[in-house]
């Protein structure tokens, strides 16, 4: 799911994520450190207060430092943006490093996927998204920290918590250099952005914990807070892509926290070094000790275009685990839903477009591979009733053995016709 990590790629980016009313620190908790807000301060000035932003970014940050056992080396500025000032500082560092025509492409892709609806411009959903969601941006760049005017007194201390353990990670791991694109692996890129947004808001936990610390947040709290974020309602415009922007602060969390309670933070640090390779690694903390890798599947582009002469091939991905789930969830309540995405060992997918003309939304032929036959089995008609909904006569699914093969946005019945009895010749898959 290429746009939903193009959103995220100026790494820091803060949303208020689900969290159930159990034992956990509320996100908007404020911590009894800071000190209230001056009684005094003019009406007339709306929104929050540069000073403000300030006073309790310098009150909190060694705090959040001790509580994430890193050092401060260093300061941080701290700015105050309004929503519109968030939206082009979004758009100028999405074209950092992707031009109008990816972006585009990308958007072509989700909704070749069933993510968006054909049509929509993927530009706009995404500024969009983020000018009504975040509430604050941690800019490596600056190496400041971009809080939104809008942000409440009571919601303050959650965003610059989480802020400033960006600004934290900044000091010692070079954000910077996470924002550079993974082309082509999209699935590396989430489970990068879930290590960042999950450790940024595992730490800010960890402060509002007090000395009880990360043992205060139950395994219970941590299930709920995942299946929460996936139990996004479908009626909601661009559902999916919205459960993929909340996942690293949900999924992505957990994992950290369990990490961290069991091997301390220092556990932690390391994945810096080594960074995860697949969501499926930052969704299950036992495969993210394995290191489990990501069972090899490889496309034949030159018997592809053999089967489809009259197209090119555009682009080359993977969807991982994380993009699964959320694409799932769309149709299954969230225990389910996770069940049958867990199986995922590995996949590629191929994106292809006309010679002649170009579609709304390209064709994408791909190949997913699960760890068993029983994983396979219980995935396959999970996703043919995602696609049911999505694309409706639009694609061919083909389970072999732990194979399972499929081709969206069939254009016409030749074109199918055709497809039939190669589909499963179209990819190699290495153990």
């Amino acid at each position: 799911m290429p746009l939903a990590w193009v959103a995220l790629a100026f790494v820091g980016a803060c949303s208020a994520p689900p969290t159930p009313a159990t034992e956990v620190p509320a996100p908007t908790a404020q911590p009894q450190q800071a000190t209230p807000a001056p009684a005094a301060e003019p009406a007339k000035k709306p929104g929050l207060a540069v000073a403000r932003a300030r006073e309790v970014t310098t009150q909190i940050i060694a705090e959040v430092a001790a509580a994430r056992a890193l050092e401060i080396t260093r300061e941080v500025a701290v700015e105050v943006r309004d929503r519109d000032a968030l939206r082009a500082f979004a758009k100028n560092s999405m074209y950092e490093h992707h031009s109008r025509e990816e972006i585009q492409k990308f958007g072509r892709l989700d909704a070749a996927l069933g993510v968006l609806r054909p049509g929509v411009d993927a530009e706009t959903v995404l500024l969009d998204m983020i000018k009504d969601s975040v509430m604050g941006i941690y800019d490596p760049k600056q190496k400041a920290l971009l809080i939104g005017a809008h942000v409440s007194e009571g919601q303050l201390a959650m965003v610059v918590g989480h802020e400033i353990a960006h600004g934290l990670q900044d000091m010692h791991f070079d954000l910077k250099s996470m924002q550079l694109p993974i082309r082509g692996q999209t699935d590396a890129e989430t489970a990068r952005t879930m290590l960042v947004e999950g450790d940024a808001q595992a730490s800010y936990l960890a402060w509002v914990a007090g000395d009880e610390g990360l043992a205060r947040i139950g395994d219970d709290v941590l299930e709920a807070t995942n299946n929460l974020t996936l139990e996004i309602p479908a009626s909601i415009d661009h559902a999916i892509l919205r459960r993929s922007l909340q996942m690293p602060y949900a999924f992505g969390t957990a994992t950290v926290i369990r990490l961290a309670r069991q091997d301390g933070w220092q556990a932690v640090d390391k994945l810096y070094q080594q960074l995860p390779q697949t969501s499926e690694q930052m969704l299950h903390l036992d495969k993210l000790r394995a290191r489990e890798p990501a069972i090899v599947v490889e496309p034949d582009i030159e018997a592809m275009l053999g089967v489809f002469p009259n197209f090119e091939a555009i682009w080359q991905d993977t969807i991982g685990e994380a993009s699964l789930l959320a694409m799932l969830a769309e149709v299954e309540p969230s225990v389910a839903a996770r069940d049958h995405a867990a199986g995922w060992g590995g996949d590629r997918y191929v994106a292809l477009d006309r010679r002649d003309h170009r579609a709304m939304v390209p064709m994408i032929v791909g190949a997913l591979a699960w760890d068993t036959v029983a994983d396979a089995e219980a995935f396959e008609p999970a996703f043919r009733t995602y696609l049911d909904r999505q694309m409706p006569e639009q694609y061919l699914v083909e389970r072999r053995g732990a194979t399972v093969v499929y081709v969206l946005r069939i254009p016409d019945p030749a074109t199918r016709a055709n497809i039939a009895p190669n589909l499963t010749k179209l990819f190699r898959v290495r153990s």
